[in-house]
């Protein structure tokens, strides 16, 4: 099950698990967004869900049970990102919508996993985070905060969970070509080049180079792999 699999990150991972031999249900708000991304492969169900919706999360997790008998791996890639130029000038609302896409419904997503997993005795849990949760960058202190508390909630459910076989992991990616967090941005395209100039791999990252590291976590070549964070960002959180 990925969430946010309409388009960028979400939809990348989606189709990559599908290629790898997965069955998998793509969650998103654009129906027709959705259609795109079954479209990529015969192994996609999809589900249409406003996962800021309280009983959203619940749902989501039986229909996909329901379609194909059970539930391995959750990808919580679902996820919103806006800059402010001053903190000050936020208000409750932008405060609250940050809190609960990023954060609450991350937790209601890897709870109703958890039922599933931990009846099946295994499951892989992944939240993606951001490598904003560990180098600040101006602007982006509601943004941080949220990433930082779904990392910090991954490592205290990996407590939890490991004992019941299910493990739970944060894919953390840098800059990356999604629609919503930077190609929609006014004067992308003259920002991007400086961009790519910052990082040692001088290269912007795109959805497809989070599919593999998702893949990973989710699969048992990460085995004895929980709490545990994965960043890929081109090298910049090294710098």
């Amino acid at each position: 099950m990925v969430t946010g699999a309409s388009s960028g990150i979400g939809r990348a991972i989606a189709v990559r698990c599908a290629a790898e031999g997965a069955n998998v249900l793509a969650v998103g708000r654009d129906e027709d967004a959705l259609a795109q991304t079954a479209a990529a492969d015969g192994r996609i169900a999809t589900h249409r869900a406003d996962l800021a919706d309280p009983g959203a999360p619940e749902a989501v997790a039986a229909h996909a049970v329901e379609e194909f008998g059970g539930l391995d791996g959750l990808v919580h890639a679902a996820g919103t990102v806006r800059r402010a130029e001053d903190f000050r000038e936020t208000d409750d609302a932008w405060l609250d919508g940050f809190i609960e896409v990023n954060l609450t419904a991350g937790m209601r997503m890897a709870r109703e996993a958890l039922r599933h997993m931990i009846a099946a005795g295994s499951g892989s849990i992944v939240l993606v985070g951001s490598q904003l949760a560990h180098v600040a960058q101006p602007g982006y202190a509601s943004y941080v905060a949220t990433k930082g508390g779904i990392t910090s909630f991954a490592r205290a459910l990996a407590v939890d969970a490991g004992p019941q076989g299910v493990r739970v992991n944060v894919l953390a990616p840098g800059v990356v070509t999604t629609p919503a967090a930077y190609v929609d941005r006014p004067g992308w395209d003259e920002l991007a080049p400086q961009v790519a100039e910052r990082l040692p791999l001088r290269r912007i990252g795109e959805p497809e180079d989070m599919a593999g590291p998702a893949v990973f976590l989710l699969s048992d070549d990460s085995g004895w792999m929980t709490g545990q964070t994965l960043i890929v960002d081109g090298g910049f959180t090294i710098q």
